[in-house]
C-alpha cells in the first residue's frame, strides 16, 4: 500500500513591529476597543473588516489605508482624529523616514 504524502506549504512567519507607525496604530486601536469592551470579532462586525485583520493592524503587521482608519474609527464610535492624534503621541510611534 502507497501512502501519499502531503507537502504543506510553509507559512512565513510574520515579524512583529516593536515600533513604527503601524505598531501605534494598532496599539491605540486594540487598547481603545478593549477600553470598549468589544473583541475584535465585534469590531469585525461593526466596521465589515476581517477579523484576521483587524488581529494583523493590531499587532501592527499591517498598514491601514485612509479607508480603513475611517472605518475603524467609526467602528470603535471615535473620531479619525483621535486615532491619528493618538498614533502620533504614542511611545511607539516613529515618523517614517524613506
Amino acid at each position: 500500500m502507497q501512502h501519499d504524502i502531503v507537502h504543506m506549504a510553509k507559512r512565513r512567519k510574520q515579524i512583529q513591529p516593536r515600533a513604527g507607525v503601524e505598531k501605534a496604530f494598532g496599539d491605540i486601536v486594540r487598547t481603545i476597543r478593549a477600553e470598549l469592551g468589544i473583541s475584535q470579532m465585534e469590531l469585525h462586525v461593526k466596521t465589515g473588516l476581517d477579523r484576521t485583520f483587524i488581529s494583523d493592524l493590531e499587532r501592527g503587521v499591517q498598514c491601514p489605508s485612509l479607508r480603513t482608519i475611517y472605518r475603524v474609527a467609526a467602528g470603535l464610535g471615535v473620531p479619525p482624529a483621535n486615532l491619528i492624534r493618538r498614533t502620533a503621541e504614542s511611545p511607539h510611534f516613529v515618523f517614517p523616514t524613506d
